[in-house]
């Protein structure tokens, strides 16, 4: 398995999110060029209204960019340390895992489980992990279905999640 190097960290995906956000409140202001022809036969409330839901469709899109680099962060660790060979207790564990299943292994079935059992992720974390998973299923399915979530997520939640998944990767030693 070749690594494109292109995952991107949160801190990143968090940077773009805040300009996005930054210019859908400038884009539905007056400040905005255009904004009185844009906006000629609106109400104000109707402008917060287009405002909001832009700001929705945004913070969506950036949670499901947020999910996607957690599995991505995982999947990465994954294969450096079946390349890398590490003695410690999780790397052979994931090196069993890659030769029963190569690329193949489940994120949630087996990854986040090898690291629940023999890494730094906590079962609260993995826990959560797997739940922030719905909303990437809805989301990258096209919402066709209710979700039963368990809980609301938006894009802060699951950020602060993969910061935590972040800080477990990198405190996780391997031993030569």
């Amino acid at each position: 398995m070749s690594l494109s190097g292109a995952h991107l960290p949160a801190t990143q995906i968090a940077e773009h999110h805040a300009a996005v956000e930054e210019a859908i409140h400038l884009y539905h202001t007056e400040a905005s060029p255009g904004f009185e022809t844009r906006f000629a036969f609106y109400t104000e409330d109707e402008v917060q209204a287009k405002r909001d839901e832009r700001l929705y469709e945004a913070d969506a899109a950036s949670a499901l960019t947020v999910l996607a680099s957690i599995e991505a962060a995982v999947r990465v660790d994954y294969f450096k340390r079946c390349y890398a060979r590490h003695k410690d207790e999780l790397s052979r564990t994931l090196r069993a895992l890659y030769r029963d299943k190569g690329s193949r292994a489940s994120l949630s079935d087996d990854l986040l489980e090898a690291w629940r059992d023999h890494g730094a992720m906590t079962a609260r974390l993995v826990g959560e992990i797997r739940g922030a998973f719905g909303l990437r299923h809805w989301l990258a399915h096209g919402r066709y279905y209710e979700p039963k979530l368990g809980r609301q997520y938006d894009f802060a939640s699951v950020y602060n999640l993969a910061r935590q998944v972040e800080a477990a990767l990198s405190s996780q030693p391997s031993a030569n």
